[in-house]
C-alpha cells in the first residue's frame, strides 16, 4: 500500500486511482480515505483521483507526540502532495473537518498558490452549531469519551447520517463505526480542540479567489447548511447547490449520483 514520508520520518497512507489532472480528497473527523473510496475509483477513469489519511487517522502513522491540529494537518497535506506530484496544480476537495483544512489551505498564500480549484462539502468557515456545545463540553471534562462505542453508535451516527439512510445501510454503518473506533482518544480531542477553539477563517474567505464549489445536505444537523450558503456569500467565485431531499452530513454516501454529478460537472468548467 502507497505511504507518503512526512518531514519528521512519520508516513501518511493515500489511495490513488487513474492519470490526468490531479483531484485530492481529504477526509473529516474521526474518518479516513475510506469514506472517499468509491469517489477515488469512480473519478479515477478521468483524473489522478487521489484520497489521504491525515496522520493519525487511518492507516497512516498515529505518532502520540504529534499536534494534529488543523493548521499542522495542512502542512503535512502540502509536504505529501508536493513529494507526490511537484509543482502540478490540483483541485482539492475537502469534507467537514476535511473542508476546514482546505479552506485554510485555500487562504494560506504559499499554499493557494498551488490550487486550481476548491471543493468544499458540507463544512463551515467556523464551528457554529449551539447543538454541540453540551457534547463538546462532556468530552472536554472527560464525561464522555470518544473511545466508547455505544457514543459513536448513537450521537456520532446520528449527526453524520439521516435517520432513514442509517437503517436502510446497516452494514455501512457498522463498517463506519469499526472504522472510526480505530482512533485514537488524544487524536479525536486534538483535533476537536482545533477546530472548537482555534479554527476561524471567516475573516480570510474573501481571499480565495480560486473557482470554488460548495455542497451541503439539506438535512445536515452536524454543519448546517447555513454555513455553507455564509461560504457562498463571501468566496466570490464559488457556487453552491444543496442536494436534496432529506440529505445529512455524508453527501457522498446518501447523495452519490448528484454529489458525483454536480462534481463531474465542476471539473469540466475547469478544464
Amino acid at each position: 500500500m502507497p505511504y507518503v514520508a512526512l518531514k519528521d520520518g512519520n508516513k501518511m497512507w493515500y489511495n490513488e486511482e487513474g492519470k490526468g489532472a490531479p483531484v485530492i480528497f481529504i477526509h473529516g473527523f474521526l474518518g479516513s480515505s475510506w469514506l472517499f473510496e468509491k469517489q477515488v475509483d469512480y473519478f479515477g477513469q478521468w483524473y489522478h483521483a487521489m484520497a489521504f489519511d491525515h496522520l493519525g487517522h487511518g492507516k497512516s502513522d498515529k505518532p502520540d507526540k504529534a499536534s494534529y491540529t488543523l493548521p499542522q494537518l495542512a502542512e503535512n497535506l502540502d509536504y505529501a502532495v508536493g513529494k507526490l506530484i511537484g509543482d502540478e496544480k490540483f483541485l482539492l476537495v475537502g469534507h467537514s473537518m476535511g473542508g476546514m483544512i482546505a479552506q485554510m489551505y485555500a487562504t494560506t498564500p504559499k499554499f493557494s498558490k498551488r490550487l486550481r480549484g476548491l471543493v468544499l462539502m458540507s463544512t463551515a468557515p467556523k464551528l457554529k452549531n449551539p447543538g454541540l456545545d453540551e457534547y463538546v463540553k462532556n468530552l472536554k471534562s472527560g464525561k464522555m469519551r470518544l473511545s466508547d462505542r455505544s457514543l459513536i453508535e448513537t450521537v456520532f451516527v446520528a449527526l453524520c447520517f439521516q435517520t432513514k439512510y442509517a437503517k436502510e445501510h446497516r452494514d455501512l454503518i457498522k463498517e463506519f463505526v469499526d472504522l472510526t473506533m480505530l482512533n485514537k482518544e488524544q487524536v479525536g480531542l486534538a483535533t476537536m480542540y482545533s477546530i472548537v477553539d482555534d479554527y476561524n477563517v471567516e475573516n480570510k474567505l474573501g481571499t480565495i479567489s480560486v473557482p470554488t464549489l460548495i455542497l451541503t445536505g439539506d438535512k445536515d444537523v452536524f454543519i448546517p447548511p447555513e454555513s455553507s450558503k455564509l461560504m457562498h456569500e463571501k468566496i466570490k467565485n464559488s457556487e453552491l447547490k444543496v442536494l436534496s431531499p432529506n440529505i445529512g452530513h455524508m453527501i457522498q454516501f446518501e447523495a452519490t449520483e448528484q454529489y458525483h454529478k454536480a462534481l463531474q460537472d465542476f471539473l469540466k468548467k475547469l478544464s
